[in-house]
């Protein structure tokens, strides 16, 4: 996997969250065919909040995939709690009341 170019890693935050995300990436790396770095780290705006990534990958017996995944990668840390009533909020404001995230482990 190539390095973000250092233009992207002006500061310490973005310094810090792409480590952290290349530990991730790392992880799961065999699986992945590509990966795109996208949104604001990669932009001219000041602060950047998270970084997003677009992985492209191949499912298994299936030639033609015909529909992306949205996957979030949370931290769990102090933060987990807000980042998940966001996520309640935002469901339920999007696709009508009493819709809320599913947990599965």
């Amino acid at each position: 996997m190539k390095e973000l170019p250092k233009k992207y890693l002006k500061d310490s935050n973005r310094k810090e969250m792409w480590n952290d995300v290349k530990n991730i990436l790392k992880k799961l790396d065999n699986d992945l065919s590509e990966i795109y770095v996208v949104g604001s780290v990669v932009s001219k705006k000041k602060n950047a909040n998270d970084i997003d990534l677009a992985i492209v990958t191949k499912v298994k017996g299936k030639k033609n995939l015909a529909y992306p995944v949205d996957l979030i990668i949370l931290p769990n840390n102090e933060d987990l709690d807000e980042y998940l009533k966001f996520f309640n909020k935002y469901m339920e404001k999007k696709y009508g009341k009493g819709v809320k995230p599913v947990k599965l482990k």
